[in-house]
């Protein structure tokens, strides 16, 4: 039996810990230093960590188990009253990304291609997409996730997920021609409702 995976997790855990300890001496969460670590170790660098199932279904794991502790920790009713303020925030963390991920497509790609719309907007939906779990880790590191503040950036990141999702959706259906986008939308409609 290869026991490899053992290595690669105490790898993880110490890279991480040193990093965080370093991001919070320059007053960043520890989770800057994670992703840091992640960055360094994996493919983008150095390769020293690659992607295996176990390390797949081990992350899985640890986000699932760090969004249930964040809803252990939420107020909804809290949640509710930044309803406005967490549409607004949500919204532009939307529309910017968006606009701004198909407009530098449609600025350096001047191939002529008739799908170039729908490249573009597929690119802009792409970049659209928070972690809420990074979101929720930074925010309980600063104190700040039970505060008025805090909540409305949850929520905010929430809503920027389903935005991003049912943007997606929508875009999906363009690309399949048997799929009429109006069908889709009324069935994102009846969903909601």
């Amino acid at each position: 039996m290869d026991y490899s995976f053992i290595i690669a997790i105490a790898i993880i855990l110490l890279s991480t810990k040193v990093l965080g300890v370093a991001s919070e001496k320059v007053n960043m969460p520890q989770v800057v230093g994670a992703l840091i670590a992640g960055l360094l170790l994996g493919p983008s660098c150095f390769g020293l960590i690659g992607e295996t199932d176990f390390l797949i279904k081990a992350a899985e794991i640890g986000v699932i188990v760090l969004m249930f502790n964040a809803g252990l920790e939420t107020d909804v009713k809290e949640l509710k009253n930044t309803g406005l303020s967490a549409l607004v925030i949500a919204s532009i963390g939307v529309i910017v990304p968006f606009l701004g991920g198909a407009g530098c497509y449609l600025l350096f790609n001047s191939e002529p291609d008739p799908s170039k719309m729908l490249k573009a907007a597929f690119i802009g939906v792409v970049l659209t997409a928070t972690s809420v779990s990074i979101t929720v880790e930074t925010l309980r590191e600063i104190g700040k996730l039970k505060s008025r503040v805090g909540t409305a950036i949850m929520a905010a990141a929430v809503i920027d997920d389903i935005l991003g999702i049912v943007v997606l959706t929508v875009l999906t259906g363009f690309t399949d021609s048997s799929v009429k986008p109006i069908t889709i939308l009324l069935r994102i409609i009846v969903y909601f409702i």
